[in-house]
C-alpha cells in the first residue's frame, strides 16, 4: 500500500507532497565514508587483505561519489568516498588527505573552525576553502592524542602517523558519526560502515549467538555502545579513542566526560535562559553551512517543531531552501505539524499519512540496508524515514534535521527536580513545582516531607508492560533458562529509579544507555546511503552541556511544568499553541487500533513467509509450536496491544535474521 497524499485543507500552506514514486540510483553526492587497514610489522601487505575497489563498492553500494579515492603506504591502506555538501569540502582535490607524515580520514563536522584556525595560527587562514581534515592534520601535528578534545562536532576520524608508525581513531561524543575497528592479529581494520568489514580475503566476521538471542529477545538489549552482532568487530564508543603501534599494542581512551556542575538554586535567574537560548540557536545555525536546500523533519511535537522553526528563521525567508517532512499518521499530528509550518512560513510540507512501506521491514528494504549496515539494524527509525531520505534525494537536498535527542537532555520532563529540591531541603522551591490546587499541593508537599519520596526500583508503568509482554516471546523455555534471560529483559524497565538528581538521571542513567548511539548509527547510515547528512540540534554536545551545568529549578515551572527551560527558550519562535502543549499524545489510539486489526493480519502473512524460510540458528532459538500459534491468532486480527507489539517485533526480527544469515 503506497503512503496515501494527505489533501492540501491548510488555508496559505503550498506544497503537501505525495512521497510515492520510483526508486532510483542517486547521482553526484555521496556520504564522506571511509575504510582503513594498519598492518603490524611483519604482516602481509594491504593487498594480501583486500582489493581497493571492493571496499570503494561498500562504502558507496548504491551512490557515484563525488570524489573517491586511495593512500597506499607501507603496510597502510587508506579508502574514502566523499559527497560535498559544505562549501569548503568543495575545494577537496584528493581524499583521504595525506601529506608527507599523515594520512588523515575524516567524516564529520566541525563547528568550531574559526577558533582551531585561531589557536593554530592561521588567523588569515582562508577557511572558506579549507577542508577539516586539513584542520584535523594540524590539530594531531598539534596536540596529538589530546587532539579530540579540541574538536567541537560530529565526527569519526582516522589519522596515520608515518613518522611515529601509529594510527589513532576517535569518535564524537554522542556517537553520531559511527565508527567500527576488526583488531586482528596482523593489523587493525576499522571503517565507518561494518559492510566494509565483511569483503576481507579470507576473514569473514563470525555472527555473535548471544546478539542473535538478544535480538528476538528485546532488540534495545543488542544496542550497546561497544558491542555489534559479530564476535570479532566492535563499534568505538562514543567520546574514546583508540590509538595503535606498530607492534600491535592498542589503548582504548575515554576523552570525553559530561561535567555535573549544576549550582543549587532556589530561584530562577534569566541569565540560565539567555544562555540556553544562545546555545540552541548556534546548535541550528552551525549544521546549515549547505548550500543546497535543507530538509526537516518535524512530528508536530516540541523537539522537531523547535528545530524546524529555528531553521525557518535562519533562514530569514524559507522560500524553496527549507523543506518539511512528517509522518501525519494520528489524529493531532496534521494539525500541529501545518501550526509551525503556518507560523514559520513554510511553503513545502511533504506529509505521509499512510504507515504503507514506511518501516522499512519490507524484503527489499532488509536486502538494501544489509548492505548499508553489515547486519540487522537494531533502531527502527533508520529505516522508518526512508521516504524521506528519497524525496530528500529527488529534490537535491544532501542535509536533513531531526528533532531526536530532546526527550533525553534537553527537554527532558524534569521529574527528578522534586526530589532533588527536596534532598537539598529547598521547600519554597519544591512548593512552586508541586501539582494541583493549593489544597493537592498541601498534601503532596506533606507527604514529600514526611515519606521523603522513596524510589522504587523499577518504573511501575515499564515493569508492568514489560511483565505483560513476557509471555509471549516465543523463545525456547530451555534457551531462556541457560542463558538466564528474564533479569536482562527487565533490566530497561528501571528507567528513572533510582536517582534522585536530573543529572544523576541524564549523565548515569540516559546517556550511557546503548539505544542513543545505535539509533545515531542506524539513522547516519541509512540517510547516508542516499546522500544525505542526518543532523541533530538537540544533540549538540555545547548546549547538551548547557542544560547540564544550569540549576534545576529552572527545568521545571510552576505546578510542575515539564520542559520548562525549553519551552521559555522557543517562546517567540515556536507557535504557543505547540510550545505549551501540555502532552506529548498526538491521538495514538487510531495507530494502534490500526495494528491490532488490520495491521497485524498483514504481520501475520509476513511471519508465515519467514517461517517457510527459518534459519536453523533461528528455529534452535524459538519455540516454533507457540509462534506458530500466535501466527494462527494474528491471522484472525482484532489482537491486543501487547500482542500486536511483541508479535510484530518478533517477526521483523527474525525477517532480519533469515536475510542476514543466509547471506553471512
Amino acid at each position: 500500500m503506497a503512503p496515501a497524499l494527505l489533501p492540501d485543507i491548510m488555508a496559505g500552506v503550498q506544497g503537501s507532497v505525495d512521497l510515492t514514486y520510483a526508486r532510483r540510483r542517486l547521482r553526484g553526492a555521496d556520504s564522506l565514508m571511509f575504510a582503513g587497514l594498519f598492518c603490524y610489522r611483519n604482516a602481509p601487505p594491504p593487498e594480501c587483505w583486500l582489493d581497493a575497489s571492493v571496499w570503494q563498492a561498500a562504502l558507496s553500494p548504491f551512490l557515484v561519489p563525488d570524489i573517491v579515492g586511495e593512500s597506499r603506504r607501507s603496510g597502510v591502506l587508506v579508502v574514502e568516498s566523499q559527497r560535498c555538501n559544505t562549501p569548503w569540502s568543495h575545494s577537496v582535490r584528493q581524499v583521504p588527505f595525506r601529506e608527507d607524515r599523515l594520512t588523515v580520514a575524516f567524516w564529520g563536522r566541525l563547528d568550531n573552525r574559526n577558533e582551531l584556525a585561531a589557536e593554530l595560527g592561521g588567523r588569515d587562514l582562508p577557511l572558506e576553502t579549507t577542508p577539516d581534515a586539513h584542520l584535523v592534520a594540524a590539530t594531531w601535528q598539534r596536540w596529538g592524542e589530546r587532539m579530540p578534545e579540541r574538536l567541537v562536532g560530529d565526527f569519526a576520524l582516522a589519522v596515520v602517523d608515518h613518522a611515529r608508525r601509529c594510527l589513532f581513531l576517535a569518535r564524537d561524543p554522542l556517537g553520531v558519526k559511527p565508527l567500527y575497528y576488526w583488531a586482528h592479529q596482523k593489523g587493525l581494520i576499522f571503517a565507518t560502515t561494518a559492510s566494509a568489514l565483511r569483503c576481507m580475503k579470507g576473514l569473514t566476521p563470525t555472527p555473535d549467538k548471544e546478539w542473535i538471542l538478544h535480538y528476538l529477545l528485546l532488540p534495545p538489549l543488542c544496542m550497546s555502545r561497544d558491542r555489534t552482532a559479530y564476535r570479532e568487530i566492535r563499534k568505538l564508543p562514543p567520546g574514546h579513542s583508540l590509538s595503535v603501534d606498530y607492534d600491535g599494542h592498542t589503548r582504548l581512551r575515554r576523552w570525553h566526560r559530561w561535567r555535573d556542575d549544576a549550582p543549587a538554586a532556589s530561584r530562577r535567574n534569566p541569565r540560565w535562559l539567555e544562555a540556553y537560548r544562545e546555545r540552541l540557536e548556534e546548535a541550528v545555525r552551525c549544521r546549515m553551512s549547505s548550500p543546497y536546500p535543507l530538509g526537516t523533519e518535524n512530528s508536530g511535537g516540541l523537539d522537531s517543531a523547535a528545530v524546524t522553526a529555528y531553521l525557518a528563521r535562519l533562514l530569514g525567508e524559507p522560500g524553496d531552501r527549507l523543506h518539511s517532512f512528517g509522518l501525519a499518521l494520528c489524529e493531532q499530528e496534521p494539525e500541529f505539524i501545518m501550526e509551525t509550518s503556518r507560523d514559520s512560513g513554510i511553503t513545502h510540507n511533504h506529509l505521509v499519512t499512510d504507515r504503507g512501506g514506511i518501516d522499512g521491514n519490507d524484503e527489499e528494504s532488509i536486502t538494501r540496508n544489509l548492505r548499508v549496515f553489515g547486519y540487522p539494524q537494531e533502531h527502527g527509525i533508520g529505516t522508518g524515514h526512508t521516504l524521506f531520505y528519497r524525496e530528500c534525494e529527488r529534490l537535491g537536498i544532501r542535509t536533513l534535521f531531526s528533532g531526536f535527542g530532546g526527550d533525553e537532555v534537553v527537554t527532558n520532563p524534569g521529574g527528578h527536580a522534586r526530589l532533588e529540591l527536596l534532598d537539598q531541603k529547598r521547600y519554597g522551591a519544591l512548593w512552586n513545582i508541586l501539582p494541583g490546587n493549593p489544597a493537592a499541593r498541601l498534601l503532596r508537599f506533606g507527604k514529600a516531607v514526611s515519606t521523603g519520596y522513596p524510589q522504587p526500583d523499577y518504573s511501575p508503568d515499564y515493569l508492568r508492560a514489560w511483565k505483560a509482554r513476557w509471555p509471549l516471546l516465543p523463545l525456547r523455555a530451555e534457551v531462556i533458562e541457560r542463558f538466564g534471560l528474564y533479569k536482562p529483559y527487565v533490566e530497561p524497565a528501571r528507567h528513572g529509579p533510582p536517582y534522585r538528581r536530573i543529572n544523576d538521571w541524564i549523565i548515569n542513567g540516559l546517556l550511557p544507555q546503548g539505544y542513543i548511539p545505535t539509533r545515531l548509527e542506524n539513522c547516519t547510515l541509512a540517510a547516508a546511503a542516499y546522500g544525505i547528512d542526518y543532523c541533530w540540534p538537540l544533540w549538540d554536545v555545547r548546549l547538551v552541556q548547557q542544560y547540564l551545568s544550569t540549576p534545576a529549578i529552572e527545568k521545571v515551572g510552576p505546578k510542575g511544568i515539564g520542559r520548562y527551560l525549553h519551552r521559555r527558550a522557543i517562546v517567540g519562535t515556536v507557535p504557543d499553541k505547540v510550545a505549551w502543549k501540555p502532552t506529548k499524545d498526538m491521538g495514538y489510539a487510531r495507530i494502534q487500533q490500526e495494528l491490532r486489526e488490520t495491521g497485524i493480519v498483514e504481520i501475520a502473512q509476513r511471519a508465515r513467509r519467514e517461517q517457510a524460510r527459518l534459519h536453523p540458528a533461528i528455529g534452535e532459538l524459538l519455540d516454533q509450536s507457540r509462534w506458530n500459534k500466535q501466527i494462527e491468532q494474528a491471522a484472525k486480527g482484532n489482537m491486543t496491544a501487547d500482542f500486536s507489539f511483541s508479535f510484530r517485533r518478533t517477526t521483523h526480527a527474525v525477517a532480519w535474521l533469515n536475510q542476514w544469515l543466509a547471506d553471512a
